[in-house]
This record gives C-alpha cells, structure tokens and sequence, in this order.
C-alpha cells in the first residue's frame, strides 16, 4: 500500500450519510470480521457482508489492509495499528482514518456496543448440574496430605456432594500412603473423600468394555496406564476426571496447590474479552516478600470456581458486570471469536490464575507479558534470570475475562454436562491439545478465566523450566495441536458428535500419509510456528528500548537470533518429533499407530462417554 488516503485507495465513494445521522463517538469500538472479500480484477476487491448485502470496491490494498482490523479498536487505534503493522504507510496515521471512516459508513465494520447488545439479551435461566471436586495425583502423598490439610481447613468452604482423589501412582507403596491419607482424612474431616486407586480404575474400565465391546482397544487406549510403559501419562487421570464427572459440572485440583484462593494483587479489572496472551505477571524477590502481599479471600476457590461454570454467556456477563457491560469490554478482543458468540453460548471451561509457581514448561512465558509486567520484572533486584528461575510470581488476567480457549491452571473447571473431549493421554501438551478439541466440538463455547489466584507449591526442584531451555519450537503433539487449531471451523452448524467424527476422520488422513508426506506436513507446520514466534519477538525488540533495560534486550535478541537461525535450517527428525530418537522411521511408524488409535478412539468416545454414566465409582471405593 502506497498511499492510503480516500482519493488513491477507494475506488467508489462510499454513500453519504444524512447530515442529521446521530454522530458517532470517537470512542467507540469496530470490528472488521465476516466480511468477504472478492477480487473483482488486479487492482479492486469488493467488500461484502453475505448477511446484510452491504457492499464497496476498494483498491485491493485497502483490503489487504482491513484484514488487520479484526480486533475492536477504535478507529484510530486501528490506523495507528495499521501504520505499526505496514511499513509502506510510512508512519502517517492522519491519511488512514478517513479510508477507515468510509468502510465504517458502509456499514461494513462491526459495532462493539450493537454487538454487546445482541450478547447480552434476556434468556430464559436454566438450573447448574451438581458440581464434583477430583484431586488428581501421581506419586506425591506429600503434596496430597497438604492439599487435604488445606482443604479440611478452608474456611466457609462450600461442600459439594462427591470429591475424588484419583491416584495414578506407579510406585505401589505411595499409592498405599495416598489411600491411607483418604482414610486418615475421612476419619476426622466435615467431608469425605472417594479414593479412586488403580484397582477401581479397573473397574471403570470392565465397565466400559462391557457396554461398549467394540471400543476395547480405545478404551484402553485412553485410560489403561500399561498400555504407555514408562511414559508420563499427564492427560489419562483427567480422562477419568471427565467419565466420573458426566452429567455433572467438574473441578480438577493439582495435587501440589493450596485450597484457597488469593487476590490478585492487581487492581481488579471489570470483565472483558481477550486473549491467551493477555495474562498479566507480578514477581517477588524473595518468598517473604510474596507472604507478606498475599491476601486471601474468604470463599472458598471451589465456590468461587462453581458459581459461573455452565452458565450461559448472558447469565455470565448478568452476574459477573452487575449491569450493562461497558463497550470497552471488548477492547482488542478479536472479532471473528465475538462473532461466534450468541447470549446461549456455553462457559464449559473456568479457570484461576496462579500464585507461586506459574507452572509453565519453560521461563520463556514472560515473552508474552505487556510491557508493564516486563517493567515490574526488570524492577526487581535480583535480576532478569534470577527472577524468572525462582518462579515466584502471580501470572493471570486483571478481571474476569472471557476468552475462546484455556491453557489449563492449577484448579480448572469443566462443564461435564456437555459432551466434552478427551485428553491425550501422555505427552506435555495436552492441555493445549484438548483446548482446542473442546473448541472444535463446541465453536461457540468460552473460558472464564479468574483474576484471584491459587497457590501453587511444587515440593520438587524445577531447573529444568529456565530461560536456558530451547526457544525455537519443536514438533511432536504440539504440531498436531496446531494444525487442529488453524482447522477450527466456527461457522459450520454440527453437533458436537459430527464435529469430533470429522476431527477423528481428518487425523486418520494424516496417518495414511507417506513417511516423506508426514514430513512435509511437518515441516511445515513447524515453520508456520517459528514464523509466528520470529514476528513476536520482532515486535518485542520493537518495544523494548521503552524498558531501558540491556537485560532485557539481550534476552530478546537472543531469542531472535535462535529461532530465526531455525527457520532458515531444515529441521532434523529430533526437530520434528520434539525429541532424539536412535531410529525415526521406527518412531514414525509408532506415530501412525497411536495416531491411528486417537482417532478410533476420538470416533468411539460419545458411545463411551454414554456407557461411563452408568459406572457406580463407590464400588471401587
């Protein structure tokens, strides 16, 4: 784009407007999202909205351009973008408004308070499903004695019918400590506690397989530790959260939090949409000093967990705004996310924020921080390294905030009253991977996410998960996760069982694949991803001399620097698969097979989700 200015860019002037047309606020927040643009030759595109047959030819540029204002800003908040974003607009903001004032007066950008009215109309109310509390463990009866301590003594705790310690242990001997601990817990405490061991698990699967026979290979595929060896099986105990919970709404506690829930330390935000990577971060020096800011709040996180957690988007924002929502809620939300919203969409997925150990994988999360968290973590004495390793910190969101997918905390909920998808069940990354199965299956469903805290508490020794760990993304399930989330389709009208059939059918295309097709597609997906993360830290770098902070500079151009080096590398089968192996072909061949089985797996689970209904957990008490 050369020159955006009315006389150069659009085509056709846009219809006049009747002089006595109520003006427009200079604060007001659009949208461009769900409009079609059509080339009509080499030099024009038609804009058109398909639902109210609203139309305009523009220069193609202009087209090009308007693609990046799918998030609600205001009409200068979207020229100043558009200048940050398009070198050749040369820095002029002024030029641009006009153009944006036209596509506006076509009626071809969204309103964000006509959208909020539509999101937020009276529905009739519909009573909440019970709620069940898991606690899922593995091989940590100290971190569960905690927990159980921490909840035995949350104050005004509000008791919900069933709690569940579901144990995945592979040493036999700590099983028997977390089953004594249950019935230590049981024999003193207001409330009890379902142990749920190994040899109920057994039964849960007996039962299965016995109302659904020709599923046993999935069956087993999902929930039967032996079938993994010595692979950590993270997702398989939420697998198990999910079956034991159907019909119910859930809430899934790590065994290595704390049973309270403390403040944000930020000022307290109202609700508003956003995305993943709008968390805010504080840190702390030193644990005293955390301890010393720390402020609990009187309910417990399992009511306030509970209290949204199945409702209705409207009954929501009733309840969480006390009133009418201000159009400034949807500052920077994205448009095609709003857009898929009606005031029945479902809240499927709660989630809080984190206090002590954020639990990230690595320290590179502070990557995606604004600029004023990186200013309070540049603040603290110790240094930029020293900080981020010491993993104190509360990482969340400043207010309520509604977002299209999670990235799982510490205590999350789940609406179990909807069919909702599976984990994966080993490998890192599952989080991610059943966040966006969760949005394929129900595309007009949200997350909740709290800006109180629960405290997070690892008893183990996390240096692994530094700022020395690789940057530059590395394949495995995540290349999968991707690929499911580029191929979300928002718009088609499935039901959920259609949609996670059509999911099953596309990963079981992917399987039949050659070795050199897989890693092609590989490959290119992975290059998609670093190309994504050379653009942030590129903007980063853009923003960082505002810090005045080396440190800071240095880290970020580190950062550049690696993943740029990998984009221009073809990367290796380590690369691909996201760890060494002595024998690709071998474990690519393993690959398709466990590929092969999630996707038979993924096409039998409404049929098992059905048959766990009828399971009776206490007789595997």
């Amino acid at each position: 784009m050369t020159d955006m200015n009315t006389s150069d860019t659009l085509h056709q002037p846009t219809p006049s407007t009747s002089s006595e047309a109520e003006p427009v606020s200079e604060a007001s927040l659009w949208s461009f999202t769900g409009i079609e643009l059509i080339d009509v030759s080499a030099e024009l595109t038609l804009l058109l909205d398909s639902t109210s047959d609203k139309r305009l030819l523009v220069r193609k540029e202009v087209g090009i351009a308007l693609t990046h204002c799918e998030a609600y800003r205001t009409l200068r908040g979207h020229a100043e973008h558009l200048v940050e974003t398009l070198p050749q607009l040369g820095g002029q903001v002024e030029p641009v408004i006009p153009v944006l004032i036209q596509i506006r007066d076509a009626g071809l950008l969204r309103e964000g308070a006509a959208t909020l009215r539509a999101l937020t109309r009276p529905i009739e109310r519909t009573p909440l499903p019970p709620i069940q509390v898991f606690i899922i463990t593995c091989d940590r009866p100290e971190a569960v004695e905690r927990l159980l301590h921490s909840m035995a003594n949350s104050s005004a705790i509000e008791l919900p019918k069933t709690y569940t310690l579901i144990d995945d242990s592979r040493d036999a001997s700590l099983a028997e400590k977390n089953r004594a601990l249950v019935n230590a817990h049981n024999s003193s405490a207001s409330f009890q506690v379902r142990y749920f061991g190994l040899e109920a698990r057994a039964l849960l699967v007996a039962h299965l397989i016995e109302a659904a026979p020709d599923h046993e290979d999935s069956i087993r595929f999902l929930l039967d530790r032996q079938q993994w060896g010595d692979l950590p099986t993270y997702g398989l105990s939420r697998s198990i959260a999910l079956l034991l919970g159907v019909g119910s709404r859930i809430l899934v506690f790590d065994d290595d939090v704390l049973c309270e829930a403390v403040r944000s330390p930020l000022p307290d935000e109202p609700l508003h949409f956003a995305g993943v990577t709008g968390r805010k971060a504080m840190f702390w020096p030193a644990h005293e000093a955390q301890q010393a800011d720390k402020k609990t709040l009187k309910d417990s996180p399992i009511a306030l967990m509970a209290r949204q957690l199945g409702a209705v988007l409207t009954e929501g924002i009733r309840s969480l705004s006390h009133g009418d929502l201000p159009e400034i809620a949807l500052e920077g939300a994205n448009g095609t996310f709003v857009r898929s919203l009606t005031p029945e969409s479902p809240i499927l997925q709660t989630q809080c924020s984190t206090w002590g150990d954020p639990g990230t994988g690595s320290g590179h999360w502070i990557s995606e921080l604004d600029l004023t968290s990186i200013d309070r973590l540049l603040a603290v004495p110790e240094g930029l390294v020293t900080t981020v390793e010491a993993r104190r910190s509360w990482l969340g969101y400043d207010g309520p905030t509604l977002t299209k997918h999670g990235v799982m905390s510490q205590l999350t909920g789940y609406d179990a009253s909807h069919l909702l998808p599976p984990f994966m069940p080993a490998f890192r990354g599952e989080d991610s991977l059943f966040a966006f199965m969760l949005l394929t299956l129900h595309p007009d469903s949200l997350v909740l996410n709290y800006s109180w805290a629960i405290p997070h508490l690892p008893l183990e020794q996390r240096s692994s998960r530094s700022l020395k760990a690789p940057i530059a993304a590395q394949g495995g399930i995540a290349l999968l996760t991707r690929w499911i989330g580029d191929n979300v389709q928002l718009s088609q009208a499935l039901t959920p069982q259609e949609r996670l059939t059509r999911m099953a059918q596309s990963i079981d295309e992917l399987t039949k694949l050659s070795d050199d097709q897989v890693q092609a597609f590989a490959r290119g997906e992975l290059v998609r991803w670093q190309a994504s993360q050379a653009s942030h830290y590129q903007r980063q770098l853009a923003r960082a001399p505002d810090l005045q902070s080396r440190n800071w500079q240095q880290y970020l151009e580190r950062s550049h620097e690696e993943v740029f080096t990998a984009l221009q590398q073809t990367p290796s089968w380590e690369d691909l698969l996201g760890h060494a192996t002595e024998d690709p072909i071998n474990t690519l061949a393993k690959i398709r097979t466990g590929g092969q089985r999630l996707s038979l797996a993924l096409k039998a689970w409404p049929e098992i989700w059905q048959a766990a209904a009828t399971f009776a957990p206490d007789s595997g008490s």
